[in-house]
């Protein structure tokens, strides 16, 4: 049913049917013209030789003569070439049919109007009736031709028009579906590039010269920019992250060589053990930034590989359980079936994006909340959810906890550096899972939508 929809809503498919019904109609109006043209003349030719045979009739002077010229050309007039009527004023009727209806100028009349008694006639005549002598003389010819001509015509619509109209059909359809693979192949590349595969590009021939060529090649060419824009981003950020891990990683040395080696008061103390916490902080910050900058680049896809969730979910929610208990929250894990919950992925990633929704979960719920992770199917797809009872967080602000060091405490106090969503996202986008944020009424659902892997 999707298929048949995206054929109808095809442009290639649509543009064929659009020429095509042009063809059709213009083809079709050429034959009608024809068609009338050749009718006129045929329909002009005979009304002249009817009118010559009703001036002949009307030339005979004498009433006798008149009777006796039509009952000698009724005798030997074939009915179905010409009809003659003559109804005298006294007397009887002179025909070589049994009655024909009124007639007053030119007028066609068909075979079911004629009461053609034991003749044969035609199917369709040219009649006029006129007053001849001392009578009403009705001359009437055949329209054998004009029909014939018609069904000529007809013949050679289905015989030529026909067989050209499927040829076109068949070759337009195979043109659509032509333009229509090359439509989806640039598709399919443009959500390639969307989905962070910035090496994704349109193959194009050498020798192709169309618009869709065009197309393609400036897509390639606003990939290319895209993806050395993109790396040389990433790569100033790793710098960064790189330069400046290494010193803080050293004033945290130092500071903890002074806490050991110096003798220092109470408050002095204190500082360091502070000054020691903002820099682990920091460090945990950068580390953060160059994993999220490893994970968009792609760099872990070569690890991928068949991953069952179940055993992901279990190993992670079995170790954060003894934790999640002594501070006072409760972690509950649901599994619809138990058959194996398969994705393409890699183990280490996958561990993380469930531990830190977990974790982000009891930072941010107040104790005695249930943490509630669930795995089940949908169709194709494997869903891991993971749900709170605390606060949740504002429908406004969903897309913008995704985003790097986006915190929703901005005096930046409490724990944590805003990039976990940030990770998860990375991660999620990295195996092609759908991430979405919903409200639990109360609390926070995030699901995660994987495509699910065909055991062979």
């Amino acid at each position: 049913m999707r298929g048949r929809a995206l054929a109808i809503r095809s442009t290639p498919l649509r543009l064929t049917a659009i020429f095509l019904g042009i063809f059709i109609l213009s083809s079709a109006a050429s034959f009608a013209a024809a068609y009338l043209i050749i009718r006129a003349n045929f329909d002009a030719t005979l009304e002249d030789e009817i009118e010559q045979m009703i001036e002949s009739y009307d030339a005979i002077d004498k009433q006798d003569a008149l009777v006796n010229r039509l009952k000698d050309d009724v005798e030997v007039t074939d009915a179905e070439l010409t009809i003659l009527h003559y109804q005298p004023d006294r007397g009887a009727i002179i025909a070589n049919v049994d009655g024909l209806p009124p007639v007053s100028d030119f007028s066609i009349i068909g075979e079911k109007a004629i009461d053609e008694g034991e003749h044969d006639i035609s199917d369709s005549y040219l009649a006029k009736s006129e007053r001849v002598g001392q009578g009403q003389l009705t001359v009437a010819k055949t329209r054998v031709q004009v029909v014939e001509m018609g069904e000529i015509i007809l013949s050679v619509v289905l015989i030529g028009l026909l067989p050209t109209i499927l040829l076109a059909s068949i070759a337009g359809m195979f043109a659509a579906r032509t333009a229509r693979r090359r439509i989806d192949t640039i598709q399919k590349t443009l959500g390639e590039l969307t989905g962070g595969q910035m090496t994704a590009r349109v193959p194009v021939g050498k020798d192709d010269r169309d618009d869709l060529t065009t197309i393609s090649t400036a897509v390639n060419a606003m990939a290319s920019s895209q993806e050395a824009l993109i790396a040389s981003m990433r790569q100033v950020s790793t710098d960064i992250a790189h330069d400046l891990k290494t010193p803080i990683q050293r004033v945290a040395v130092i500071l903890d060589e002074i806490t050991r080696k110096t003798a220092l008061s109470e408050g002095q103390t204190d500082l360091l053990e502070q000054a020691l916490t903002e820099t682990d902080r920091i460090v945990k910050t950068f580390q953060a930034l160059l994993q999220l900058a490893q994970i968009e680049g792609g760099a872990v896809r070569d690890r991928f590989g068949p991953t069952d969730l179940q055993e992901v979910a279990a190993d992670v929610v079995d170790f954060l359980e003894p934790d999640a208990d002594e501070k006072g929250y409760h972690l509950d894990l649901t599994i619809a079936d138990a058959a194996p919950y398969l994705v393409n992925g890699d183990r280490h990633l996958l561990t993380q994006v469930l531990a830190n929704l977990i974790e982000n979960g009891l930072r941010h719920t107040p104790i005695g909340s249930t943490i509630r992770v669930r795995l089940a199917r949908s169709g194709t797809s494997v869903v891991l959810s993971v749900s709170d009872n605390g606060p949740g967080i504002p429908l406004g602000k969903h897309d913008k906890v995704l985003r790097r060091l986006y915190r929703l405490e901005q005096s930046r106090t409490t724990e944590g550096n805003g990039l976990g969503l940030s990770l998860v996202a990375a991660i999620c986008t990295l195996h092609g899972a759908q991430l979405s944020l919903d409200d639990n009424t109360p609390g926070l659902l995030v699901r995660v939508v994987f495509p699910q892997v065909v055991e062979a």
